[in-house]
This record gives C-alpha cells, sequence and structure tokens, in this order.
C-alpha cells in the first residue's frame, strides 16, 4: 500500500486512538449552531399574534420545549420545571455533538475531556440536590450505623460501598456517552481505510475512496444519527433520575403521588370537553 493513502487513511484512527480530542472549532460551531436556532426561535416567536397557531420551525421548537418539560415535571417533579432550559441546553448540546460528525467534523462527545466534564456537573448537581432534600442526615448514608430505641441512626464509621456507590455514576455516565461516540468514530474510521485498501489498485478512482463514500451512508445513520440520538436522551434522563433518587424516598413518592393527581386532573379535564 503506498506510504502516503496508508497515511492519510489511518490519520482519522490514529486521532482517536490518541484520545480522541475534539476540535476547538467544533466545540464553537455547536454553540453557534444552538446560538441560532435560539435566536432564531424568539425572534419568530415574537412574530406570532396570541391567537396565531405556531408553524414550521416555530411549532417544531415548541414541541421539542414541551417534550423535555413533560420529562422534567413527570421525574424530578413540578417543583423543577424553573430548571428545564438546563436539561433543553444539555440534551441540545450533546445532540448536536453527536451528531455533527455527518458533516466531517470530529465529534466533542469522542473526547472524555467533554463527557467527563458533563458527568461532573451532573455529579455536583446530585450532591447539591441530596443536601437540599436531605441535609446533613445524607451523609449518614455513607456510615454503617447503631439504631436507638427511638429509631435514630448513631454513625459508627465510614462504609466504603456507600461511598464508591456515590462516585460510580459519575464515571458510568461519563464513559457511557464517551464510548459509543468514540465507537461509532473508531468503526467509522476503520471502514474508509478497509475501502480505502480495497482500491488502492483501481487507477484514479482509487485516490478518491468512492466506495467508502457510498457505501458509507447507512453506517452513518446509524452511528451519528440513531446512536446519537439515544445517548443524547440516556444522559438527559439519567441526570433527571440521580437528581430524583438524591431528594430521598420520601421526595420520590410525593412525585409520584403528585403525578398521579395531575393526570387524574387531566383526564377529568379531557372527559369534560368530550
Amino acid at each position: 500500500m503506498p506510504s502516503n493513502l496508508q497515511d492519510s487513511a489511518l490519520r482519522p484512527y490514529e486521532n482517536l486512538m490518541d484520545g480522541g480530542r475534539p476540535q476547538i472549532l467544533t466545540i464553537l460551531v455547536v454553540m453557534v449552531i444552538l446560538a441560532t436556532c435560539a435566536i432564531t426561535y424568539y425572534v419568530k416567536q415574537k412574530k406570532y399574534k396570541v391567537n396565531e397557531p405556531p408553524k414550521g420551525f416555530v411549532l417544531l421548537i415548541d414541541i421539542y420545549i414541551g417534550f423535555i418539560r413533560s420529562l422534567v415535571i413527570e421525574i424530578l417533579g413540578p417543583k423543577f420545571e424553573k430548571i428545564t432550559p438546563y436539561f433543553l441546553y444539555l440534551m441540545s448540546y450533546i445532540l448536536l455533538s453527536n451528531i455533527i460528525g455527518i458533516i466531517g467534523l470530529e465529534n466533542p462527545t469522542g473526547s472524555l475531556t467533554v463527557t467527563l466534564s458533563m458527568g461532573l456537573v451532573t455529579w455536583i448537581g446530585t450532591q447539591v440536590v441530596a443536601f437540599k432534600y436531605q441535609k446533613l442526615s445524607y451523609l449518614k448514608t455513607f456510615t454503617f450505623g447503631i439504631k436507638t430505641k427511638s429509631g435514630k441512626k448513631i454513625p459508627v464509621f465510614v462504609n466504603p460501598l456507600e461511598v464508591i456507590s456515590a462516585i460510580t455514576p459519575l464515571i458510568s455516565i461519563s464513559f457511557r456517552l464517551w464510548g459509543n461516540i468514540f465507537a461509532g468514530s473508531l468503526v467509522m474510521s476503520l471502514w474508509f481505510y478497509l475501502f480505502a485498501y480495497m482500491s488502492q489498485s483501481v487507477p484514479f478512482l482509487g485516490a478518491f475512496n468512492i466506495l467508502a463514500g457510498i457505501t458509507a451512508a447507512p453506517i452513518h445513520a446509524y452511528f451519528d444519527l440513531l446512536c446519537g440520538c439515544i445517548q443524547a436522551l440516556v444522559f438527559t434522563l439519567l441526570t433527571m433520575v440521580y437528581w430524583t433518587l438524591a431528594k430521598g424516598e420520601d421526595e420520590v413518592e410525593n412525585i409520584e403521588q403528585a403525578n398521579v393527581i395531575e393526570n387524574k386532573n387531566i383526564n377529568e379535564a379531557n372527559l369534560k370537553k368530550l
């Protein structure tokens, strides 16, 4: 195999093995696209009248916002509705970072540094929610204790298993997203390398690797679009679930009861309309 063709075919693979460092340009492109969509939505929405139904781009974004809002209320509870913009941005950033590889840019989420940073934010948020709802009693979950006759728990010494279980979500949520995106990028690089090796003997056409470009479309659709959308949703849902569990069992039961009451009221309202 010619050295120049081999070097060009292996270059993406070597970048991935080097840790998949995202280009600063790619991150800036993602931020610009998100900002452009937000500004466009704001401007177009302002032009609509009160009784005028939204259409096109505005309708699509309204549906997307409503979907995220419903997830926040259902999983975290009505009190967390005000932080819907955070989850809206989180899922949008991950989704766009996952699928931007279609246009030839490097996926930011293919770098462990990026996913670990987002996982760290989720983990810190989990601790904040836990201390907010459980107060200092949250620290008792990391200890072995003795229960008195009155039912109080007296901590004796640290429980290492509980400490490890508290740190595990940071690692699992980060590596899950990074591993899936990294694996997809690696498969695509090997795919192009395979066809570059196979087509090296074809005069003229071999230099352009046309076969790889033709056959790569369904693989891009699976790894970039399908897996990218699923992993963005999984990361967002896991963040909500971790924060919900951090509230404690009592708060989780209150959320479930509130959701049951809300669904009952919605059903009754729909019956009245009929």
